[in-house]
């Protein structure tokens, strides 16, 4: 369960590699939130020096994947519900004009990368991936706006998207599939808004696109309690185990 500093890797290629774990165990839901996350502990979990874990925390804590308390140290952030509303209402207006601007213009950009994602988003479902399906959800949406070519909007939409999937791994239900009396609003839900963008019906995608942010956010506003949060050298195990299966799957299919 280490990421070891040996001759073989280079300092980047580790601190690569701690920050990702990190990042991924955040990602999986499977902490709970305001769990401090101390450099000493980790450190030693994963055989390498308090300076890479610091270097991954404040990184981490720059992209507002944690936050630091002065004099307190480096916690799971517990986001409100507040704002989560002030989020969604800023990702309707940017992604609804992107929406309707890549379906106008699908003939002109490369929407065959959607479709390449979403491929990718359903295999991770299937696997049951629940890390894995959760960022490649935020990065449909990420993928979508950088079709616009628009660095400006992809710069402010980074910025809500970071934040926002934060409350999606956070408070997102343990199983992808899972629904509400709100209706379905997982991942699946791209792959109708793909096809709206690809067959060029940009009233249609801005359809889809409106309701699933508008189901997404009723879903995380609903704050499930969860019983089955880990503790970090858990949650470390538990995907390097993943990782393990997913390299030897890949062996076995070669």
């Amino acid at each position: 369960m280490q990421v070891t500093e040996g001759p073989k890797s280079g300092a980047g290629d580790t601190d690569e590699a701690v920050y990702n774990l990190i990042r991924r165990a955040i990602f999986s839901g499977l902490l709970r939130p305001g769990l401090k996350l101390q450099e000493p502990a980790i450190a030693r979990l994963l055989n390498v020096s308090r300076e890479r874990v610091r270097k991954a925390l404040q990184r981490l804590t720059h992209e507002k994947w944690l936050d630091a308390v002065p004099n307190r140290g480096t916690f799971i952030p517990v986001p409100t519900v507040e704002e989560l509303h002030a989020i969604y209402d800023a990702r309707k207006i940017l992604e609804l004009g992107v929406t309707r601007q890549v379906a106008t213009r699908s003939r002109m950009l490369a929407v065959d990368r959607l479709a390449a994602h979403v491929a990718r988003e359903q295999e991770a479902a299937r696997r049951d991936d629940r890390s894995l399906a959760f960022r490649l959800s935020a990065e449909f949406h990420f993928l979508l706006v950088e079709l616009t070519g628009n660095a400006y909007l992809v710069d402010m939409h980074r910025g809500l998207m970071q934040r926002s999937s934060l409350h999606f791994s956070l408070f997102a239900p343990a199983a992808l599939h899972e629904c509400t009396s709100h209706n379905c609003a997982g991942p699946h839900e791209h792959a109708r808004i793909m096809q709206a963008i690809v067959d060029g019906n940009a009233a249609r995608a801005e359809k889809l696109m409106i309701r699933h942010l508008d189901e997404l956010e009723t879903l995380l506003a609903l704050r499930r309690q969860k019983f089955d949060f880990l503790e970090i050298d858990e949650a470390f195990a538990r995907l390097m185990q993943q990782d393990r299966e997913r390299d030897a799957q890949l062996l076995a299919g070669a």
